[in-house]
């Protein structure tokens, strides 16, 4: 539960929703407080990607200045790479800055409806709107902390823009490792209408007063901590974001606030009601935009039957709430019975969860099981981070995987929870956690494969005596370690490219000599490429196909479904 492919870091100014609204005996919201929302934002925008920017390496607090002097810095460009210039070597601090005027408010905008979106940047950031800080995402020395994935979205507070007149933006930036750079928009300010990724229009009066009355009485149930209320405004087939209604009621139980903050309504094509929301869960989620999908008629949340999102949990083994992405086949919300089989797919060093959704994952699997015929399957992305995927005092990586997030999955999605029917892929860092955690758990994983992986590398986590004492989970040296029979346990995929920067490539054709001098069989591929996306991605028929293989060899009895529930609206 709680999660979503918008990361809100900063809600400096928001509108709170008001008193409840009247309900009826029945439960009908009677359709008159319409205070708790707008019906949908201006669509508005000032551009800033392009020229105009001021650029420069080195770190000073007073480059947040509006008033300080850039005019000797560097006239730059975004979005930007630093890998393609002659920034290509530096890791360390660097400043964006642009000056820009804003025009007259436009009618119909709040400082509230306007979003600072500053695209992704790679590693960390802390940004400023006229001198003051906006939002940051990710971490700077002493506790660095890659974020180059994550999409940068800012509530500036209200009267912090000026309108009709001159603003500055500021960005402290601090690349630790790769390329750097602002690389990726949109960069701007814009109406959350702009950002939106599905289209609509306006909500009449009546159509907000009962997004209102439906929201207003989650919130007075969930204060009420009358969970059987908060209930009845589920819909009967309620899936949002992976939460069924049993398990958010599992999940909420306790939680005694409930917000929506700066509401806005829009009615989408299939004329379902949208409310779109900053909302959190006291104690449980940070305030966080969501799109909540509303049934026009009766006072019923129906969820957004989502199939490509972040969840997130508890971790007893890392002490914190972790996230995870989780992609679900098309098959998996239009039936109510049916089991999938699961693959664990590893991000690499200074990676997350995050990642897939900047390499559109779900397209990309989507697309994959119609063109190679695959089988249908739940795929999970854990947070890695740069954990190498063990035990240290970097985190418990390998516990959070094994131990908590496989059982996680098998209970809270329709699975087949079985080692047969559950693989793990990877990708560089993530290749040889695939390797090292399949072959110790073989009782979890049944295929494992690797692109580009860092097969002739123990782990490099945790302190100089933890990393000895990991030494012997080094792939080459787990495989030169097992029998035949033990190793023929699984099946394997593996390739690296033939200028991999890393020379993983070679790590590969050694990995190749090592099982077949055993005699177990596997799929190898060496080819041209270097240790980026463009040599690996084009693989995942591969990788993929071997999971297929094995899931296929092991039939499964598929539970009788029940009469589907009529719905009159398309879901993804």
């Amino acid at each position: 539960m709680f999660r979503t492919r918008w990361r809100v870091l900063a809600v400096s100014f928001l509108i709170a929703l008001t008193p409840a609204v009247p309900v009826s005996a029945t439960g009908k919201a009677q359709p008159t407080d319409t205070s708790c929302a707008t019906t949908g934002s201006v669509d508005f925008g000032v551009d800033l990607a392009g020229p105009g920017w001021r650029f420069r390496t080195g770190d000073d607090p007073a480059f947040a200045d509006p008033g300080y002097d850039d005019s000797a810095w560097t006239a730059w460009t975004v979005p930007d790479n630093w890998g393609a210039s002659d920034l290509s070597t530096y890791d360390g601090f660097a400043w964006y800055r642009r000056t820009f005027t804003l025009p007259q408010r436009p009618a119909g905008v709040p400082d509230a409806a306007v979003v600072a979106a500053l695209g992704q940047l790679d590693d960390a950031d802390q940004s400023f709107l006229n001198g003051t800080e906006i939002g940051r995402t990710g971490g700077f020395p002493p506790s660095f902390d890659s974020t180059w994935e994550v999409p940068r979205e800012y509530y500036p507070a209200d009267g912090l823009l000026r309108w009709g007149a001159t603003n500055v933006i500021a960005i402290r930036v601090y690349d630790g490792t790769g390329g750097g750079g602002l690389y990726q928009g949109p960069i701007g300010l814009f109406s959350k209408s702009r950002l939106r990724p599905v289209t609509g229009t306006p909500a009449t009066t009546k159509q907000l007063a009962h997004a209102c009355a439906i929201l207003n009485r989650q919130h007075r149930a969930i204060a009420a901590g009358d969970l059987r209320t908060y209930a009845a405004t589920l819909a009967p087939d309620f899936f949002h974001q992976g939460d069924t209604t049993a398990r958010r009621l599992a999940e909420v139980r306790g939680s005694k606030t409930l917000k929506d903050e700066q509401v806005e309504v829009f009615v989408d094509t299939q004329g379902r009601l949208v409310a779109d929301t900053i909302r959190s869960w006291a104690g449980l989620q940070p305030p966080t935009r969501e799109l909540l999908y509303l049934d026009p008629r009766r006072p019923l949340e129906l969820g957004d039957h989502a199939r490509f999102f972040r969840d997130s949990y508890p971790s007893t083994a890392m002490g914190r709430r972790v996230q995870f992405t989780i992609y679900l086949p098309r098959s998996y919300t239009r039936t109510n019975a049916k089991r999938f089989p699961v693959v664990y797919m590893l991000n690499g060093f200074n990676g997350s969860n995050v990642e897939w959704e900047a390499r559109d994952m779900d397209t990309v699997l989507d697309k994959l099981t119609v063109d190679a015929g695959l089988e249908e399957s739940v795929v999970v992305f854990p947070d890695g981070d740069s954990g190498w995927y063990v035990d240290t005092s970097a985190g418990n990586f390998k516990s959070m995987i094994v131990n908590e997030l496989v059982p996680l999955v098998d209970r809270a999605y329709r699975t087949i929870p079985d080692r047969e029917h559950r693989g793990i892929s990877g990708v560089s860092m993530g290749g040889q956690g695939a390797f090292t955690l399949g072959l110790t758990r073989p009782d979890l994983f049944s295929s494992i494969a690797s692109h580009m992986g860092a097969l002739s590398l123990a782990p490099l986590a945790g302190t100089a005596q933890e990393q000895a004492a990991n030494a012997g989970l080094r792939p080459l040296t787990l495989v030169a370690g097992r029998s035949a029979a033990e190793l023929n346990r699984h099946t394997y995929y593996f390739d690296g490219g033939d200028q991999d920067d890393y020379r993983f490539g070679t790590a590969a054709q050694q990995m190749s000599v090592a099982l077949a001098s055993k005699g177990v069989r596997h799929d190898y591929q060496l080819g041209a490429g270097r240790h980026d996306d463009a040599y690996w991605m084009p693989k995942l028929d591969r990788s993929f196909g071997l999971h297929t293989a094995q899931f296929r060899a092991h039939p499964f009895r598929q539970p009788r479904e029940p009469r589907p529930t009529r719905s009159p609206y398309v879901w993804p």
